[in-house]
């Protein structure tokens, strides 16, 4: 024991205490240093994005910043920039560059993830938005970015002004988003931010369309600048007679079903004030479409545009190179009697290609014309092959419209002239084949008739009798030729009813043409 003593210097060990009681004084001090560089940089970072949420139009409950973590997380925040709200729980924001903002001053985030947040977008008037941001200018001196933005759930209303009740309503599934910048020149955007890449996935989607239809959709899926929907439905608020008593003039009742549509490098802009989209190509597959029209009501005597002047006078600009409709069912009723049932006619296993809808670059000197071709099965039965072509730049709304019907009995298209002319038809048509070229005003054309034995029956006011001294006499008018003889009738022409769509411009430039095949 002794022994061990002696080798022990006292002042050996006075200086290795000194030295431990050093290290151990500089740690505490850089400790000390650590926790107040951390708590002053955790404050400046905090009160930074305290700056720019304030620079936003955000309240919030607090900003939790921890700096050794790079992370940070908004609690309760809700921003309202020009009628467009924000609400969720947390924000939270992870990989923050804390060197960017502490030479720059700009928040450069490489993770931000929002859970269930709820957007509210209120319809304000314009002397409502003019006032709301004269009290408070949305304003951002450095710049945002986040790298990536996850969302996750969530809701969208869209709000008239004042209105309990919204007119659009989705419910998201998830978005995912890359490369989102925010500065002082997107707050003054509709969408107050850029980015490069998204992905939004919605649940459910509803939309108020006027007093009479509303939209759903099963399901949407944004993915950059591809768009696909399923389930989408247009249908009425009130059923057919409910309908009735909701018009004040003739109004058509509609009901669309489309299984689904995709659309093809999809994109859209402000230009000059008007919303610009464009796409490469839409598809439309399996629809059904059914129109009910009431003639007792009263007819609504406003002019008409043919589909040209429409597409040319919207206020949106489009600019489509092609879109297919494949699988298609309509079926067109109009109620002429009040004690009968509507006339019907219908057009199955219906496919379109239509080519170039755009009103963009409408100047230009070789600016495409629209191209329109169609096939169906006309009452389930004879084949028709349609082709429409017109230009949306040409402001004379020229246009030309050929088509061909095969063999049909006329049995089958009694279904609308029963109810709705007190006619019915026996026989058979075997080809029918039309040309027509026109403008609003007037269209002529020639067209092609064969007919088989073909005989019609007046009926009596009720509908059900047969008219027998009408009969007769309409049989001795009607030209009953051989089987397949011809009817070529050329330089057919027919006055417009601007008050009247272009569908019943077309139906009577076939049934002049039909009149004098007969006759």
């Amino acid at each position: 024991m002794n022994s061990i003593l002696a080798h022990l210097n006292p002042g050996k060990l006075k200086k290795s205490n000194k030295i431990a009681l050093g290290v151990l004084i500089g740690i505490g001090v850089l400790a000390i240093l650590l926790i107040v560089a951390n708590n002053i940089l955790e404050s400046r970072i905090k009160k930074g994005i305290e700056k720019n949420l304030d620079s936003a139009n955000a309240v919030y409950e607090k900003v939790d910043v921890k700096l050794l973590d790079r992370s940070a997380e908004v609690i309760n925040a809700a921003i309202d920039i020009r009628g467009k709200m924000l609400k969720v729980d947390t924000i939270r924001l992870n990989d923050i560059e804390i060197l960017e903002y502490l030479t720059k001053k700009n928040i450069i985030i490489g993770d931000l993830k929002i859970a269930n947040p709820e957007v509210k977008i209120f319809k304000l008037q314009k002397k409502d938005q003019d006032s709301s941001n004269s009290k408070k200018q949305s304003s951002l001196k450095n710049k945002i970015r986040i790298k990536s933005v996850k969302v996750s759930g969530g809701r969208l209303k869209i709000f008239e002004k004042d209105s309990a009740n919204h007119r659009f309503y989705s419910k998201l599934r998830d978005i995912s988003m890359e490369q989102v910048r925010i500065d002082s020149s997107s707050l003054k955007e509709s969408v107050p931010f850029n980015y490069d890449l998204i992905l939004l996935n919605i649940d459910s989607l509803y939309y108020d369309l006027n007093d009479l239809q509303k939209l759903y959709v099963g399901d949407l899926v944004i993915r950059n600048n591809d768009v696909k929907v399923a389930d989408l439905q247009l249908k009425p608020k009130f059923s057919r007679s409910e309908h009735q008593q909701n018009i004040s003039k003739e109004t058509d009742w509609y009901d669309l079903e489309i299984d689904s549509i995709g659309i093809s490098d999809f994109t859209w802009s402000l230009q000059n004030d008007s919303l610009k989209i464009g796409n490469s190509l839409t598809r439309i597959d399996k629809f059904n479409f059914v129109i009910y029209r009431d003639k007792l009501q009263s007819d609504d005597t406003s002019i008409k545009p043919l589909y040209s002047e429409m597409l040319r006078k919207m206020p949106v600009l489009i600019e489509i190179d092609s879109m297919s409709l494949t699988n298609g069912y309509l079926k067109y009723e109009e109620k002429i009697h009040a004690d009968r049932e509507p006339g019907t006619v219908d057009f199955s296993n219906m496919n379109f290609q239509i080519n170039h809808i755009s009103n963009v670059g409408m100047d230009s000197k070789d600016f495409p014309e629209t191209m329109i071709r169609a096939q169906a099965d006309f009452m389930e039965s004879a084949s028709l092959n349609v082709r429409w072509t017109f230009n949306i730049a040409d402001t004379q709304d020229r246009f030309n419209i050929r088509g061909e019907l095969g063999r049909i009995a006329a049995e089958q298209i009694n279904e609308f002239m029963k109810p709705a002319m007190n006619v019915q038809a026996h026989g058979e048509i075997e080809d029918l084949y039309f040309n027509f070229s026109g403008g609003p005003y007037t269209a002529k054309g020639d067209m092609r008739l064969e007919y088989k034995d073909f005989k019609i029956e007046v009926l009596q006011k009720d509908g059900q009798e047969k008219n027998k001294v009408v009969s007769a006499l309409a049989n001795l008018i009607v030209k009953n030729k051989a089987q397949n003889s011809k009817a070529n009738h050329k330089d057919i022409t027919v006055e417009r009813d601007r008050t009247k769509s272009f569908w019943n411009y077309l139906w009577n430039m076939i049934k002049n043409g039909a009149l004098k095949a007969f006759i």
